[in-house]
């Protein structure tokens, strides 16, 4: 196993774990298809038994019946029984022969049997049953297969009494079964062979799909392990959209992970930034309090309490603003914005006259969006209280614009200390290293103000321009 970037790279061989013989896919699949082989051979097996047969033996009936009729049309047309035997044994596969009706039943069957040797049809076995007979005269036809021993083949007689006469219709039926023994060698033979290609074929297929599945059941135990790499799967089908998909998962683990570890990193700065910002005050509370106590106040102490509260419940309440932004649901209505940034310059114009800054102001009238008065007057106050503390010298520009059918509020401010512009948005960040509180606050409201944009959907930038710096937002 070796690392390289974003993870560890898995090159250790897969072992699949014991697997009983029947819970393996290849078993699954042999057993399965080798069931339906056999069910397939089994069907045609009885098919050819028991169907075939019977089949062959009403269709040729069907054919012999179909001779019969036509002769019958043509004696029926006063045709001679010579013209109309010969024209039917040249159009048709059949023999013809006839004879007068008499009460003689056996000198009838002679006659007839006679008649078939000499047109080069012998019976080995050959008889006209006396209810063979009668069933023809009373029908108008009747079947009789007579079948030749050792000879391989039976002979179909059709009997029809037309006028006078007594006519056999004959034709030759080879017999089936030996054709259905050598279909049914045949098939087993094909089964052999079908399943000999079909068990080295699920043995490929089998293995094309679990040696990326083994595979994937390494990455993903590789997960559990938090040893993160790129799955190759390249299979061309379902198997390797599942391994990009699993890519796609471990990739997003590891920026859910990346981002827990950011999240506990900057859980982990903001309790010491919190520890460190209240203790100050708490400790000045404590020493102020038992000056009190023991009558050693001159008449600062307890307005030194209350200032150091008043800083904590700042610090407090800017805490509070920043994990309820994320939680509460906030009513959207249209907000004059021109109207909310005048209110906020007007609180800050003591401030800032205190500090003899100059402000200059660009602010579009009738400047109106969809919104959270609440969350942009938070906005307002934070960037622009940042500005009058951190604001060294010279003037402030503010201005408000309207930019691709957006607005853009725009501050910027002399200030030349050291500032580290890709963590100015992170909580207890503050420009100056001596944390003086006096000229920085809490350090909260530049978080308060991205917090704000990313739940509302607005754009926020920050830079600077030689000794200015500015902050833009966009509405």
């Amino acid at each position: 196993m070796g690392r390289g970037r974003g993870g560890l790279w898995l090159t250790r061989p897969f072992r699949r774990p014991a697997v009983k013989l029947f819970q393996r896919l290849s078993a699954k699949f042999m057993v399965g298809v080798g069931g339906i082989l056999a069910i397939a051979l089994a069907l045609s097996i009885f098919v050819n038994t028991q169907v075939v047969e019977r089949y062959y033996l009403r269709r040729q009936t069907g054919y012999v019946e179909a001779a019969g009729q036509r002769l019958e049309a043509l004696i029926g047309r006063g045709m001679e029984p010579e013209e109309g035997a010969q024209a039917l044994e040249e159009a048709e596969k059949v023999l013809v022969v006839w004879a007068a009706n008499t009460s003689d039943y056996d000198g009838l069957s002679e006659e007839l049997r006679e008649k078939f040797r000499q047109k080069g049809l012998g019976f080995q076995k050959f008889w006209l049953w006396d209810q063979d007979y009668i069933s023809a005269v009373r029908d108008g036809r009747k079947f009789r297969l007579y079948r030749q021993d050792k000879l391989n083949y039976g002979i179909l007689v059709e009997y029809i009494p037309l006028g006078e006469n007594l006519y056999a219709v004959a034709a030759i039926v080879p017999e089936a079964g030996d054709f259905v023994r050598i279909v049914n060698g045949f098939g087993l033979a094909l089964y052999a062979l079908s399943l000999a290609a079909a068990m080295a074929f699920i043995w490929f297929l089998v293995r094309h799909i679990t040696n990326p599945l083994g595979r994937m059941e390494e990455f993903a135990r590789g997960i559990s392990r938090r040893e993160y790499g790129e799955l190759e799967v390249r299979t061309g089908d379902e198997l390797e959209t599942v391994a990009e998909s699993m890519n796609r998962m471990s990739r997003d683990i590891q920026e859910y992970q990346r981002r827990l570890l950011d999240k506990n990193r900057e859980m982990e700065e903001l309790l010491d930034n919190v520890a460190h910002d209240l203790k100050t005050p708490i400790a000045l509370i404590g020493a102020y309090a038992e000056g009190v106590r023991d009558e050693l106040d001159d008449g600062t102490f307890v307005e030194t309490i209350i200032r150091q509260n008043r800083k904590m419940a700042l610090l407090v309440e800017r805490l509070l603003d920043l994990s309820r932004i994320g939680q509460r649901e906030y009513l959207q209505e249209e907000v004059a914005l021109d109207r909310i940034l005048l209110g906020h310059l007007e609180e800050q114009r003591i401030l800032t006259e205190q500090r003899e800054l100059e402000i200059n102001t660009n602010i579009a009238s009738g400047a109106v969006v969809s919104g959270n008065e609440e969350l942009i007057s938070a906005v307002f106050s934070n960037l622009l209280s940042n500005a009058a503390k951190y604001a060294e010298r010279g003037c402030v520009e503010i201005a408000l614009t309207p930019r691709d059918g957006r607005y853009c509020f725009r501050i910027s401010n002399e200030f030349c200390g050291e500032m580290d512009l890709a963590r100015i948005w992170e909580p207890f960040y503050v420009g100056e290293s001596s944390r003086n509180q006096a000229l920085t606050g809490t350090g909260l409201g530049l978080p308060v103000v991205k917090k704000i944009a990313e739940r509302c959907g607005y754009q926020t930038d920050c830079g600077r321009d030689g000794s200015r710096v500015w902050f833009e937002v966009v509405f």
